[in-house]
C-alpha cells in the first residue's frame, strides 16, 4: 500500500517523486497554488513538471528548441503534434483566434530513422511527428489549443523523437526529413502509421470481447521497464486495453442486470486517445460531422470540468450552459426542445467535478430520443466498475489517466460507443473517417501494465473514500461535503450503480470559515497537487487552480473559491483516517 508519511513537499516537483512522466506537479500550499496561477517566479520558477495539458514536458521543450533551431524562422515558436491532421486542426484554431490577420502559420512534418535491417530486439520504431510554427506573439493562442484538446504530442513521444532523430536532424549532418505546408497540404509523402494496428498471433481483432475478459492478461506479452522497450507490444497493449474496457463495461451491465448487459459491445466499438480531453474533443467533433447542421448548438448539463465547457465554445455553432445540472435545469432544458430549438448533443459527467452531482440520465435519454440528440457522457469520476451509463448514452467518455491507470505516470483516454444506440451507424462512419490512432506506443504499454488491477484498487478506494467522507460528515467546521453518497442527486446515481458498485473515490469539502480550508490544506500530510484517481491521496484547492480567474461566475453554479477536492488512495484505512482527524485538529489550532 502507498505510504502517507512523505508525501513529495518541494514546490515544482514531480508526483509521484522522481517519476520522468509524472502527470501531478506538487503545490504544496495554498499560496503555492495562488501564486502558480499569478506566475510569481517563486512557484514558476522551480516548475520542473506539472499536468501535460498545462504545462509543456522538459523533454518536449527541448525537442521543440532543436527543430527551432534546425527549421524556425526568425520571432517563431513551435508547438509538436503527432500527426499532420492534429497540427493542422492546431492552425486552424491559431488562425481563427489570432490577433494577426492574416497570421503566418506553416507546419513542418518529421520523422525518426526506420530501424536498421534485422534489428529485432523491438526497442527501435519510426516515430513521426508535425510541427506547428507559428509568431511568437501567438503562443498563448496556440497553447490555448494545447490545453482545450490535449492532442498535443505525450511526453514519452517527444523523449523518443528526441533521442532517435538522430541522422535526420540537419544539425547532425543528416537529412532534412521534413515536408512543409502553410495551407492545406498534402500528406502523401509523410509515413504515416496506420490506424489498423498488427496484432500479436492469438489476439484477433475481430474476437468478442466477451468470451473472457481476463483473456488478453494471459496472452499479452510481459513487457519490459526501461530504455529498451519492446515498442513491438504497442498493437498488442491497445488490443488488450480496448478488450479491458469493454469486457469490464460488458460486466457491469450484467451485473446491473436492470439496464441489460450488453453482450455485443466488442473492442471494435472503443477508440483509444492519448488524453481523456481529446476524447471528449473527439466525440465533440464526431457528433458534429454526423448529427449537425452547422446550426444546431451543444448542450453542456451541469457544471463540467473547465475544459470541455470551452470545447463546446469554441468549436461548432456554441453551447447552451445549463450549469447547475439539477430538475429546474432539465425542465428548462425541456422548454427549449418544446419551443424548437434543436440540438445536436447533450454532454454531462457523471458524477460532475467537482460538485459530484449526478444528472437524471433516465430523463436525458428520453428527451434525446424524443428531440433527436446524441448524449455524451464523461463518466472519469464514477468510473465503468462502479456505474453502467452505456445504455443512457451514444457515447461514453473517459479519462484513462485517472483510477484506470492509478501511477500518475501515463495519459490516455476512451470513447466507446453504444451499439444499441440510435445515432450508431452514424457516429461509426464518422469514427471511421476522422479516428488516426496517436496514442504513442510507449504510453500505451504502460497504461495496458498500470491498468490490470484497475478493478480491485477501485474497490479499495471505494472503502476508503466511504470512510473518510463519513468521518468529515460528522465535523462541526465542515460547511458543506460533495460526494455522490451524500449529494440531492443521490438518486440518480444509484440509478446507475452496478451491483456491488460504490461511489468512487473523490469528493470536496467546504468549510465555514475560508481560514480553516487554507489551514487544513497546508496541514494536512498528503501530496498536494493536480490531477485525481491516483493510487495515493491527492488534494487540491481546486477552484483556484482550475477557476482563478472566474471566481465569481463560476460561484453563481455552487463552486466555492475555497472548495478543497480531494482524491482517496490505497493507503491503509485507519491509517488515512487519523491523518484527517489531525488535519481536522490544525483547522482550529
Amino acid at each position: 500500500m502507498p505510504s502517507i508519511d512523505s508525501p513529495p513537499t518541494a514546490v515544482g516537483c514531480p508526483i509521484p517523486s522522481n517519476t520522468p512522466h509524472a502527470v501531478s506537479v506538487t503545490l504544496p500550499s495554498w499560496a503555492a497554488n495562488v501564486a502558480y496561477e499569478e506566475g510569481e517566479n517563486w512557484v514558476a520558477s522551480k516548475m520542473s513538471s506539472g499536468y501535460p495539458r498545462f504545462f509543456v514536458h522538459h523533454r518536449i521543450q527541448a525537442l521543440s528548441d532543436e527543430i527551432e533551431s534546425s527549421y524556425g524562422r526568425e520571432g517563431e515558436k513551435s508547438l509538436i503534434f503527432p500527426s499532420y491532421a492534429t497540427a493542422c486542426r492546431c492552425r486552424d484554431f491559431i488562425k481563427r483566434y489570432s490577433t494577426l490577420q492574416p497570421c503566418p502559420v506553416r507546419i513542418v512534418q518529421l520523422s525518426t530513422p526506420k530501424p536498421s535491417e534485422g534489428q529485432d530486439d523491438g526497442s527501435s520504431i519510426q516515430a513521426h511527428i508535425a510541427v506547428v510554427f507559428f509568431p511568437q506573439s501567438e503562443y498563448s493562442v496556440a497553447r490555448k489549443y494545447w490545453q482545450h484538446t490535449g492532442e498535443g504530442v505525450s511526453s514519452r513521444l517527444g523523449e523518443y523523437f528526441l533521442e532517435h532523430w538522430g541522422d535526420n536532424n540537419p544539425h547532425n549532418g543528416g537529412g532534412n526529413g521534413a515536408n512543409t505546408s502553410s495551407g492545406k497540404g498534402s500528406y502523401k509523402d509523410f509515413h504515416r502509421r496506420s490506424s489498423q494496428s498488427p496484432v500479436l498471433e492469438g489476439l484477433s481483432e475481430n474476437s468478442n470481447s466477451n468470451a473472457d475478459s481476463n483473456k488478453e492478461q494471459s496472452t499479452f506479452v510481459e513487457e519490459r521497464f526501461g530504455r529498451n522497450l519492446d515498442l513491438s507490444f504497442a498493437p498488442a497493449a491497445k488490443l488488450a486495453l480496448r478488450r479491458r474496457i469493454a469486457g469490464k463495461i460488458t460486466e457491469s451491465g450484467t451485473s446491473a442486470s436492470r439496464h441489460g448487459n450488453f453482450e455485443e459491445l466488442s473492442e471494435d466499438d472503443v477508440y483509444l486517445y492519448a488524453t481523456g480531453m481529446t476524447s471528449i474533443y473527439s466525440a465533440h467533433r464526431a457528433v458534429l460531422e454526423a448529427l449537425g447542421d452547422g446550426k444546431k448548438k451543444s448542450v453542456c448539463f451541469g457544471f463540467p470540468y473547465t475544459d470541455t465547457l470551452k470545447i463546446l465554445e469554441k468549436w461548432g455553432p456554441g453551447v447552451h450552459f445549463y450549469g447547475n445540472g439539477e430538475q429546474p435545469d432539465l425542465a428548462a432544458l425541456e422548454k427549449l426542445l418544446e419551443d424548437g430549438e434543436q440540438i445536436v448533443a447533450l454532454f454531462c459527467e457523471f458524477p460532475s467535478n467537482p460538485l459530484l452531482k449526478s444528472p437524471d440520465l433516465v430523463n436525458i435519454r428520453r428527451l434525446a430520443d424524443k428531440y433527436n440528440f446524441a448524449v455524451v457522457v464523461d463518466e472519469t469520476v464514477g468510473n465503468f466498475v462502479n456505474i453502467h451509463v452505456l445504455p443512457y448514452s451514444d457515447i461514453v467518455v473517459s479519462s484513462l489517466t485517472k483510477v484506470f491507470s492509478g501511477e500518475s505516470n501515463v495519459m490516455g483516454g476512451s470513447l466507446v460507443l453504444n451499439p444499441r444506440g440510435k445515432h450508431f451507424k452514424a457516429l461509426k462512419d464518422t469514427l471511421g473517417r476522422q479516428y488516426e490512432d496517436n496514442f504513442w506506443a510507449e504510453d500505451a504499454i504502460y497504461l495496458e501494465r498500470n491498468s490490470r488491477d484497475f478493478a480491485k484498487r477501485n474497490e479499495k478506494i471505494n472503502i476508503n473514500t466511504e470512510a473518510v467522507t463519513e468521518l468529515l460528515r460528522q465535523s462541526p467546521i465542515i460547511k458543506d461535503l460533495f460526494y455522490p453518497k451524500y449529494v440531492s442527486t443521490k438518486e440518480y446515481y444509484d440509478t446507475c450503480r452496478v451491483d456491488g458498485g460504490g461511489y468512487g473515490g473523490l469528493f470536496s469539502i467546504v468549510f465555514h470559515n475560508p481560514q480553516h480550508a487554507k489551514n487544513f490544506f497546508d496541514r494536512m500530510v498528503m501530496a498536494k497537487g493536480p490531477s485525481l484517481g491516483t493510487n495515493f491521496t491527492l488534494s487540491c484547492p481546486y477552484t483556484i487552480i482550475a477557476h482563478y480567474l472566474e471566481l465569481d461566475f463560476v460561484e453563481k453554479f455552487g463552486v466555492d473559491r475555497h472548495l478543497v477536492r480531494i482524491s482517496v488512495g490505497l493507503e491503509e484505512t485507519e491509517e488515512l483516517l487519523e491523518r484527517f482527524r489531525k488535519g481536522l485538529e490544525a483547522c482550529v489550532e
